[in-house]
């Protein structure tokens, strides 16, 4: 299942990752998966807040929970829990990134087969 469970500063939560989110997060941002990640590359402490707050509060939807975190309580919890380098963050993004390229085929690249010379 394309979900993980991570504390962030002693709260745990579950982050859902799949179409369901992809396409809600898309929709909300109003952005493409492309620009969201170069907004991840560009200024992570602004959009990996947003993004695991979104994914939190999609998989609280699902599971039928009421949700009453906002984007600055995220913030705030990110910030006691080691930053965006804290291994909470890095474990979402592991997942996250990783959820975006599960499945996803691999082209085969073909070696070239030469014919033998005609004597």
């Amino acid at each position: 299942m394309n979900k993980v469970k991570i504390t962030l500063h002693k709260t745990q939560f579950e982050f859902h990752f799949g179409l369901g989110f992809l396409g809600e997060l898309v929709d909300n941002l109003d952005m493409g998966i492309d620009e969201i990640m170069g907004a991840v590359s560009k200024n992570p402490f602004k959009i990996i807040p947003v993004i695991m707050h979104s994914s939190a509060g999609y998989s609280a939807k699902r599971n039928g929970k009421e949700f009453d975190y906002t984007v600055y309580d995220f913030i705030d919890m990110i910030d006691a829990d080691g930053g965006i380098g804290g291994k909470s963050v890095e474990k979402f993004l592991t997942s996250f990134t990783g959820s975006m390229t599960k499945d996803v085929p691999v082209e085969e690249t073909k070696k070239k087969t030469e014919s033998p010379a005609k004597k």
